[in-house]
C-alpha cells in the first residue's frame, strides 16, 4: 500500500468510527492499516478495542500478538498468541507465531513444540517447517535444522527464505558446494533481494572464488545502492584482485553509509596508504582509533603514514604502540628501525632491525 494511499484509508476510516464508534468492520480495516504503515503501536490500541467488543477473534489476536513482537514486547506477544492458541487450539497460525515468540525468548523446547503443533494442524504449509528449523539452528542442532528447511521446501520449493537459511546451515556443517547451489536457487527466486546476493557473494569470498563473489557484491550494490555492506564487501573483494582505485571508490561508498565500521575505514586507509596518499590515509587510520582503541594494527598503519609524512616523532611513538600490542610483528621492528635510522638515532635503529631480522627467522 503506498503511502499517500494509506494516509487517506486512515482518514476515512477514523471517519467512519466517529460516526458509528462501534462499526468493527472498520476498526478493523482501520488495525489493518496501522499495521501496513508499521504503526503497531496504533494498532494496538485499535486491535485491543476490537478484542474487548469480539473477544474471541482469534485473527486481532495473532495480529496484536504480531504487534507487540514488532515492537520488541516479547511477553506481551506470548500472552496474544497463547490467548489464541487457547481459543483456538487447531490454529497453526496460532501455533507458530507462538514458537515464533517462544524461540526469540530463548523458550527452545516451548517453540520446537508449537511448530510440532502447528505442522500437524498444517503439514503442507512451509511456514512452521521452516519455523522449526530456524529454532533447531538457534539450539546449534544444524542437522535437524536442515531436515526441517528441506522440509519447508518440500512443501514450496519457490520459499527463498528457507534455500537462503539451509545454504547458511550447510556452510556452518562444512558443505559449501551444496550451501552454493542453495543461495543460486534462493536468487533465481528472488533475484532482486540484495542479501541474497551478499549472501552468494560471501560464501564465494570463503572459497577464494573472487571474480565471482565481485560479480555478485555487484548485483548487492546495483540492487541497494545505500547498502553499507554490499560497498564494504565489493571494496574488499576489488582489494583483494589489487584493483586500488574501484576498490577505494566502493571502500568510502561503505564508510559514507556505516561511518562506525572500523574495518572499512581501515581498508579505505589501506588504499590510500598503497597509492602513496599518506593524509588521507592518516585521517583513515585515526577513525579507527577512535572506534575501536588502538590496536596493533592501527597504531601500525599510522605510524607508517606519519613516517610518510614526515612526522617522525609521532611515527615512533605509534610504532612502539605497535609493538608493544604485537611484539612478535617483525615489520613493525623494522619501521621502527627506518624512523630511528632518520631521525639520527643509529644505536636504537640497530636494536630494532636486529629484533626483526630475529622475528623473521623464527617465523
Amino acid at each position: 500500500m503506498k503511502r499517500s494511499q494509506t494516509h487517506k484509508e486512515l482518514l476515512d476510516f477514523r471517519k467512519r468510527l466517529r460516526s458509528a464508534p462501534d462499526d468493527v468492520d472498520a476498526l478493523s480495516e482501520l488495525a489493518s492499516a496501522y499495521m501496513e504503515s508499521g504503526r503497531c503501536a496504533d494498532a494496538v490500541v485499535v486491535l485491543q478495542q476490537l478484542l474487548a467488543k469480539r473477544p474471541r477473534d482469534v485473527k486481532s489476536m495473532i495480529d496484536c500478538g504480531t504487534c507487540y513482537r514488532r515492537l520488541g514486547l516479547l511477553e506481551s506477544a506470548a500472552t496474544e498468541f497463547e490467548r489464541a492458541a487457547r481459543t483456538a487450539p487447531g490454529s497453526a497460525p496460532a501455533r507458530y507465531n507462538l514458537g515464533r515468540v517462544y524461540d526469540l525468548m530463548g523458550r527452545f523446547e516451548d517453540a520446537i513444540g508449537q511448530h510440532s503443533a502447528a505442522i500437524g494442524l498444517s503439514p503442507d504449509d512451509p511456514e512452521p517447517h521452516y519455523r522449526l528449523g530456524v529454532t533447531f539452528a538457534r539450539k546449534q542442532e544444524f542437522e535437524e535444522a536442515v531436515r526441517n528447511y528441506e522440509r519447508a521446501i518440500e512443501a514450496d520449493y519457490g520459499c527463498a527464505k528457507a534455500h537462503t537459511n539451509l545454504g547458511y546451515t550447510l556452510d556452518r556443517l562444512g558443505k559449501t558446494d551444496k550451501a552454493i547451489l542453495e543461495f543460486k536457487r534462493a536468487i533465481e527466486i528472488d533475484p532482486d533481494n540484495a542479501e541474497r546476493h551478499l549472501n552468494l557473494g560471501a560464501i564465494y569470498g570463503e572459497k577464494g572464488m573472487l571474480p565471482e563473489a565481485i560479480e555478485e557484491f555487484r548485483s548487492a550494490s546495483a540492487i541497494d545502492p545505500t547498502s553499507a555492506e554490499a560497498h564494504f564487501n565489493l571494496g574488499t573483494a576489488l582489494l583483494g584482485c589489487d584493483e586500488g582505485d574501484e576498490a577505494g571508490a566502493e571502500l568510502e561508498l561503505a564508510v559514507k553509509y556505516a561511518a562506525d565500521n572500523p574495518v572499512a575505514h581501515y581498508r579505505l586507509g589501506l588504499v590510500y596508504s598503497g597509492k602513496g596518499m599518506f593524509a588521507k590515509a592518516l585521517a583513515e587510520f585515526q577513525r579507527v582509533i577512535a572506534l575501536e582503541g588502538e590496536t596493533g594494527d592501527a597504531c601500525y598503519q599510522m605510524g607508517f603514514a606519519l613516517s610518510s609524512l614526515d612526522r617522525l616523532d609521532d611515527a615512533e611513538r605509534f610504532l612502539r604502540k605497535a609493538a608493544a600490542a604485537s611484539h612478535d610483528d617483525p615489520k613493525i621492528h623494522y619501521q621502527l628501525g627506518i624512523v630511528m635510522d632518520r631521525l639520527g638515532r643509529s644505536v636504537d635503529a640497530v636494536d630494532s632491525y636486529r629484533r626483526a631480522d630475529k622475528l623473521h627467522a623464527r617465523s
